[in-house]
């Protein structure tokens, strides 16, 4: 599946590059376990292969945060996406789009 990050940030902090920006300074174990959850989307070839993987918990989301999406990257973080439909066929995903981390409840 395509990953596409809304924020250039996220991408730098996938590539491995630092980021000085304080609002993204997490730490180390969080950011490997950020881009092992990142690769394992881009592993899955639609939304189904995605929730088929237990440990992610790929689930919609509600309320202010109706319309997106989130897996979690471990028990207290949690990406925030939005899937893009294909134009072709409205039944598919074509494209994860990462928003942001989120601390989870918060």
């Amino acid at each position: 599946m395509e990953i596409e990050f809304k924020d250039p940030k996220l991408l730098q902090l996938f590539e491995g590059v630092k980021v000085t920006d304080k609002k993204y300074r997490y730490p180390e174990a969080l950011l490997n376990q950020f881009r092992k959850t990142i690769r394992t989307l881009q592993s899955g070839s639609n939304i189904n292969d995605l929730k088929s993987f237990n440990s992610l918990n790929y689930e919609k989301l509600k309320g202010n945060l109706k319309g997106k999406c989130s897996v979690r990257i471990n028990k207290q973080y949690r990406l925030i996406l939005e899937e893009i439909v294909n134009p072709i066929d409205k039944d598919s995903i074509e494209i994860l789009a990462i928003e942001e981390i989120s601390k989870h409840y918060e």
